[in-house]
């Protein structure tokens, strides 16, 4: 059975012209569920306190769209998220989150009280594949539906970030290192992930693609011009809308690959209903991202003797040490211990990093850079 993604074209963030493109999209694909009297939970992607004029979290005015479309629905709407690993969820600290991310208006100009508790429940999964347990916070355990609206983003670990690893924000902010710590392999994390949205279950999700980040996301990238709301009744299918949209092999994106070895989507069957979708062919990679290689008798039998030197391949974190404010982030941040403040500037001790990513994911300062060693360099030339 195909799986649909509706778009529609979208070019600014004027509140008129979102509204009309939100609508279309979901119309396009299949209209939103029965909401009628149901708590409705619409979860953002409030990464950090950074805001969202740099495309690090959703633009407020795809919120405000969604979220009109819900109380007209008479669906009784409820805004919440978790940001990124090291940041507390508390309520002094999401006060200044959702202020910073353009949250705190639209809730008002929708006449939506934002929840001040921070609340979390533990959540059995025991049909997990990796992962059978996971605390969630309260409002999307209170939620008759959730509805997602994501970013388009790219992802220095997990290559992508789009639908799937939204829902990662039902986590609370501080037990999220724990899970780089417990899953530093790519394949493992979304296998987790697949898992918690597995647990979850969004019932729709939108996308912002209006603007989203390209090169070395979620944080460090570039905001670009993509022009795009989509929307879609299934994550995965999103995600492989999106995916190709920015050139991205589906099937070489992780948490795709996961769900599709489960039979939970086939990107092959994805379609696309609205406005045509068309791939931008100069959208800028994350580092950690490589396509496929022609030379498969190398790959097969000469880089696989190299699965063990993973870590001297992947690019390891490096401090600018002209930028770096000694904010300390990516201390508080790290899971096992490997950056550390010297002289009120960070660095990392590689020999402990487990290259999850988190620091760079979360310096506001655009202070950390990623580097390959001369091996890793080498090697590299053959995975492009």
């Amino acid at each position: 059975m195909n799986q649909i993604t509706g778009s529609a074209q979208c070019s600014s963030y004027d509140r008129e012209e979102v509204c009309r493109a939100v609508e279309r999209a979901v119309e396009a694909a299949g209209g939103l569920p029965d909401l009628a009297g149901k708590k409705v939970l619409l979860k953002p992607n409030l990464l950090s306190d950074a805001g969202y004029e740099k495309a690090v979290s959703t633009h407020p005015e795809v919120v405000f769209a969604v979220g009109k479309l819900i109380i007209d629905a008479g669906g009784i709407l409820m805004i919440a998220d978790s940001p990124g690993a090291g940041i507390l969820y508390t309520p002094r600290v999401m006060k200044r989150v959702y202020q910073k991310c353009g949250i705190t208006q639209v809730a008002g100009d929708l006449g939506v009280v934002m929840d001040p508790e921070t609340g979390s429940k533990d959540r059995s999964y025991p049909e997990g594949k990796v992962m059978k347990h996971f605390t969630v916070i309260d409002p999307a355990c209170e939620a008759d539906v959730i509805i997602s609206v994501c970013k388009l983003k790219t992802h220095i670990f997990t290559r992508f970030t789009g639908a799937v690893k939204n829902t990662f924000g039902v986590v609370p902010g501080l037990d999220k290192p724990v899970f780089h710590s417990r899953f530093p392999d790519p394949a493992d994390f979304s296998e987790m992930l697949v898992d918690l949205n597995e647990l979850i279950k969004p019932d729709f999700v939108v996308m912002d693609a209006v603007f989203g980040m390209e090169g070395n996301g979620p944080m460090g990238g570039e905001p670009r011009r993509v022009g795009y709301i989509l929307a879609s009744k299934s994550v995965y299918a999103l995600d492989v809308t999106a995916q190709k949209l920015i050139s991205m092999d589906p099937l070489r994106i992780q948490t795709t690959a996961a769900a599709a070895a489960r039979g939970l989507v086939d990107p092959a069957r994805v379609v696309t209903a609205g406005d045509l979708v068309i791939p931008l062919t100069d959208f800028v990679l994350p580092s950690t991202y490589t396509a496929p290689s022609r030379n498969t008798w190398f790959r097969r039998n000469v880089l696989r003797r190299f699965q063990t030197m993973g870590k001297y391949y992947a690019p390891a974190p490096v401090v600018k040490k002209d930028i770096c404010v000694g904010c300390g982030q990516c201390v508080r941040i790290c899971p096992v211990g490997a950056a550390v403040m010297k002289d009120r500037k960070a660095g990392f001790d590689h020999s402990k990093c487990i290259r999850c990513y988190c620091c760079h994911e979360m310096c506001q300062y655009h202070a950390i850079e990623m580097k390959r060693s001369a091996a890793g360099r080498f090697l590299h030339m053959f995975l492009r």
